[in-house]
């Protein structure tokens, strides 16, 4: 039987080891999937999971996030992506790696601009994620498996029983909020 994900905040509250179990079956395989294309290494999204797990054990409570999934795939982005600046930082001696929100689309920024060239790719992503603790769960949800996990709208539709419009809109209707979220944050 597959649990909710109140349930499994239920059973992380009541420190019950099952919740982990049960959030390696449910995301495991998406989350190592993230991690992977991210790092490029199998082994290493392996430890990313490992270390998302720990955190969210350690993490829940006191935070109690209004989606789980949307949760867990920003910790393992997260994670990922330390790991990847950690690993080129070695590689280059200490120097910074240039992170970009790869999930992002090319119409998020003005044409002919990178995000580096925007502005320091850890700014953007702690504004993305500020933006998005201010939307309705299901945005977050369809925005989070779309540009972070990289399903199609096909995928997305199927997955929530929704219309693969209403996919497509709310994608488009979310962007364009974010857009206007980091032009006001100064961002762009």
């Amino acid at each position: 039987m597959t649990l909710t994900d109140r349930q499994i905040l239920r059973l992380l509250q009541s420190r019950d080891e099952t919740a982990l179990r049960e959030l390696t079956a449910q995301y495991g395989t998406q989350c190592r999937k993230l991690a992977c294309r991210l790092l490029g290494s199998e082994e290493d999204a392996a430890e990313v999971w490992n270390d998302a797990l720990l955190q969210i054990w350690s993490s829940i409570p006191p935070e109690q996030p209004r989606s789980l999934g949307a949760y867990l795939h920003t910790v393992v982005k997260r994670l990922s992506l330390n790991r990847l600046e950690q690993r080129n930082a070695q590689k280059r001696g200490g120097g910074r790696s240039p992170v970009s929100l790869d999930a992002l689309p090319e119409s998020l920024h003005p044409a002919g601009k990178s995000v580096e060239e925007l502005m320091d790719a850890r700014a953007l992503y702690a504004s993305v994620n500020r933006f998005l603790g201010t939307q309705p769960e299901e945005t977050v949800t369809i925005f989070v498996h779309y540009y972070g996990n990289g399903r199609s709208i096909r995928e997305i539709a199927e997955a929530f029983g929704i219309t693969q419009s209403k996919v497509a809109v709310t994608l488009m209707r979310t962007r364009r909020k974010l857009w206007k979220w980091l032009d006001k944050e100064g961002r762009l």
